[in-house]
């Protein structure tokens, strides 16, 4: 062959390959591990979820982010804490207590945002009774039989003993509690007269408190829940993370009940953690 032919030849082959090297790095997607557990059954929180992840790698790839995200949705909150203090997954969506427990475990791990909830930092948990229950106030509650979320869940449990606390209650007052687990769980157990009373987030009980017959008798505030990052994350990619949360707003977000996200700090969580101390009086 003609070596005047050749050369050209080669060189454009070689610049093809190159160019198709390039698109195939370009193609591939960062891949970003993301976790939460589940408050509802998990099929329902990975029905609620995946709209909303999706909905985040369209935001990153408007940044020039173009990432692939694969959640993996734990059946505890231990579970799920574990997973973001181990480094098994990128970020997680964590309750407050949750988050806290997490930080005291690995100091490192990245706080990236909080849920806004109608343009604030906080929502309402809920302890409630049947609709045609006798129970009308927390003092009501003494010789009853209380059913409480996880072991640490917010609202499901170190909150909710904050409250019956302040109003004087401790477990000796009542006549049995006990930890069944997620918030849907709560609301079907107390729905059903297992239990005289429950404590649960404020929407899970606005989703299911009319067709169930519950009624909740106090409220009570809690910070929204944290997105964290894993310790070691890549700083950009964190920062990219929060960017496309703080852009997220109204409607688009009704896949987790809240309308955007808001810059967070770890002073939002003090409150949580003198809660945390102050429950330690409710089993004495």
């Amino acid at each position: 062959m003609n070596s005047l032919f050749f050369k050209p030849f080669a060189l454009g082959f070689l610049g093809l390959l190159c160019l198709l090297f390039s698109l195939t790095v370009k193609a591939e997607s960062l891949i970003l591990l993301f976790a939460t557990y589940a408050s509802e059954r998990p099929s329902e929180e990975y029905k609620k979820m995946e709209p909303f992840h999706l909905y985040l790698e369209k935001q990153l790839a408007k940044q020039g982010v173009n990432a692939q995200i694969k959640m993996r949705i734990f059946p505890t909150y231990e579970e799920a804490i574990e997973a973001v203090v181990s480094g098994k997954v990128d970020f997680a969506r964590l309750g407050p207590v949750s988050y806290v427990m997490a930080k005291m475990r690995k100091q490192d791990i990245q706080l990236i945002a909080m849920e806004s909830s109608h343009g604030e930092n906080f929502f309402n948990g809920v302890i409630f009774v049947a609709t045609d229950s006798p129970i009308r106030k927390l003092s009501d509650l003494k010789g009853k039989r209380f059913a409480f979320g996880e072991e640490n869940s917010t609202t499901g449990r170190y909150l909710a003993q904050e409250v019956l606390l302040q109003a004087g209650i401790t477990a000796r007052d009542l006549a049995g509690y006990d930890f069944i687990g997620r918030h849907d769980k709560v609301a079907f157990a107390v729905a059903a007269g297992n239990y005289d009373a429950g404590a649960a987030n404020e929407t899970t009980l606005q989703k299911y408190g009319q067709a169930k017959g519950l009624r909740q008798i106090v409220t009570f505030q809690s910070p929204t829940h944290a997105w964290v990052g894993r310790a070691g994350l890549d700083a950009g990619i964190a920062e990219q993370l929060q960017k496309a949360m703080l852009r997220m707003k109204g409607d688009d977000l009704e896949y987790i009940g809240r309308d955007g996200f808001l810059p967070a700090k770890d002073t939002d969580f003090d409150g949580v953690r003198r809660s945390m101390l102050k429950i330690k009086g409710f089993d004495d």
